[in-house]
């Protein structure tokens, strides 16, 4: 058994519900739910049962669960107090991130924060966008990010970090490349390249509702879980890759970006925090955050 699947099992088990596992432990759900299979497999048995409406533990994951609760918190102890014994006093700033996105706007912010702190640990938690003001009111996160417009947060501090648009990368020599702004109904006619619906379903939703607006269906080549991941596919001649303008910032000579038209193109990122939150963490974190102007 990997220490990490039994801590996601045990979050599940405590739960019962694998969303809030995962944003537990610090990890999307797809990912918990692998570490609850992956264990599964290693012991032989089945852990859990679960529907579309309810997660049961099987008298197999009750023996789980009970046999190593108290192992796993010795464990967390251990962890404390070899860190105190070794003279480490850390403080921790616990960061949403938004999946696929994060890395156009996060490492500035992660500089500026330790060059003021060094002393902060940044836990890094997978927060779906949709949940994030949630996780930022119920202080399972200190700060969060989201797309904008952002409902229901007239109680939080919210402001815009990053501004762009949809564009579909192209190689250069794609009839789409000759165009200034690409009609979004004319990638009815192309195969796509898309990010992955699990990392961000209801943005996910959105795009696939524009781009079947004009009643043509979409033909999904790919999916990708990392960014990086799309360009290739392009180069290979095997989709056109439909991403946020900020998500790519440095792309093969091979390639461009052509910005999408023909409906509201204005793609926004906010950053979410309490007002009574963790000001003297906050604020070099804040200040390493671009500005959208």
């Amino acid at each position: 058994m990997e220490l990490k699947h039994l801590k996601s099992f045990h979050a599940v088990a405590e739960l019962l519900h694998f969303r809030r596992a995962a944003q537990r432990v610090g990890i999307t759900q797809p990912a918990i739910s692998q570490h609850v299979a992956r264990l599964e497999a290693d012991l032989g048995v089945q852990l859990l049962e679960r529907d579309r409406r309810k997660v049961r533990l099987t008298p197999a994951g009750q023996t789980l669960r009970d046999e190593t609760r108290a192992a796993l918190e010795q464990l967390e102890r251990a962890q404390t107090l070899t860190r105190l014994v070794g003279g480490v006093r850390e403080k921790t700033l616990k960061v949403g991130q938004l999946q696929y996105t994060s890395h156009a706007f996060l490492p500035g912010a992660l500089s500026s924060l330790k060059a003021a702190r060094p002393d902060v640990l940044v836990e890094l938690l997978e927060i779906p966008p949709n949940e994030v003001v949630g996780a930022v009111r119920d202080r399972w996160v200190d700060i969060g990010f989201t797309f904008s417009p952002v409902q229901g947060a007239d109680d939080l501090v919210t402001r815009e970090v990053v501004k762009g648009r949809w564009v579909v990368w192209v190689p250069r020599g794609h009839p789409l490349a000759a165009l200034e702004v690409v009609p979004v109904a004319r990638l009815a006619l192309e195969p796509l390249v898309l990010f992955e619906r699990a990392l961000n379903p209801q943005t996910y939703d959105f795009l696939m509702r524009l781009l079947t607006s004009g009643g043509h269906p979409v033909r999904v080549a790919h999916h990708v879980q990392q960014p990086h991941h799309g360009v290739p596919l392009v180069l290979q001649g095997l989709g056109c890759f439909v991403v946020g303008s900020y998500v790519i910032r440095d792309a093969p000579r091979g390639v461009v970006a052509r910005p999408l038209g023909g409906f509201d193109n204005d793609l926004r990122v906010t950053a979410v925090w309490r007002p009574d939150g963790r000001t003297a963490l906050l604020k070099p974190f804040l200040a390493g955050l671009p500005r959208v102007r």
